[in-house]
């Protein structure tokens, strides 16, 4: 069954749930794209938790190729069956169980005879850890908090490409302070002054372009859950996040 099939149907709705599913597709094209898009999507978090645990860079790119040939196994869906809403819970879930799994010495069997392979930039990998804060947190702190920077950092880029596509990416260049939850955005006036816009008239596309980010970010929350009563839970979690690093 093509990929695009098969994520309109059975037990997940069409959301990132459905790459899981597409895992255990026949067809070892079809979970090779699945595998790829939830690699592209989500393999530092996994990274850094490992990072953070103790592995060494060498290891931690070992051990998140072998994560995501784990979720290929049937005990893996299994598990997401059993598992209740959120996408992130699920497979810190399985990276635990694998941390803790002692019966590694098939791992060098395993690697290179899955039937797919996932690739990342072990070089950003190394770069992108070496920029994280040196504190007594744990690894699932870092984990959620790479999680959520990820999930900002792609509607942002979404926000990004719509702005391009109309000719406006200077203006999304400035405005983009407004988005950055970290940092005190520039004041209005100054704004202005740099749109050649009046005060009244950024604060117009200032709204606009949060509305935006905000229908944006709710639709990338809700790729990530089972049930639309998960979202403002979610969101919720996610602002708690990105307020506590």
């Amino acid at each position: 069954m093509p990929l695009d099939e098969s994520f309109t149907e059975g037990l997940f709705p069409v959301t990132r749930w459905t790459l899981v599913q597409a895992l255990q597709s026949d067809d070892e094209k079809d979970a090779g794209k699945a595998m790829e898009a939830l690699c592209q999507h989500y393999w530092y978090p996994i990274y850094a938790f490992l990072r953070r645990t103790g592995y060494r860079a060498p290891d931690a790119e070992d051990l998140t190729q072998e994560f995501f040939r784990k979720l290929v196994s049937g005990t893996a869906m299994d598990n997401a069956r059993q598992d209740v809403g959120k996408l992130r819970s699920y497979l810190l879930g399985i990276l635990k169980r694998q941390i803790s799994d002692k019966t590694r010495h098939d791992h060098a069997q395993k690697r290179g005879g899955g039937r797919v392979h996932v690739s990342f930039d072990t070089l950003e990998a190394a770069e992108r850890y070496a920029l994280e804060p040196l504190n007594n947190h744990d690894p699932e702190w870092l984990f959620t908090r790479a999680w959520a920077q990820d999930l900002l950092a792609g509607v942002r880029e979404k926000l990004r490409n719509a702005y391009e596509a109309a000719g406006r990416e200077g203006v999304f260049d400035i405005l983009l302070p407004f988005l950055m939850w970290d940092k005190e955005p520039p004041s209005h006036r100054e704004i202005a002054a740099r749109i050649g816009s009046s005060e009244a008239g950024s604060r117009i596309q200032i709204h606009r372009l949060r509305i935006k980010f905000r229908d944006l970010l709710r639709d990338e929350v809700a790729l990530t859950v089972l049930s639309p009563e998960d979202i403002p839970e979610e969101m919720a979690w996610l602002k708690d996040v990105l307020a506590g690093q």
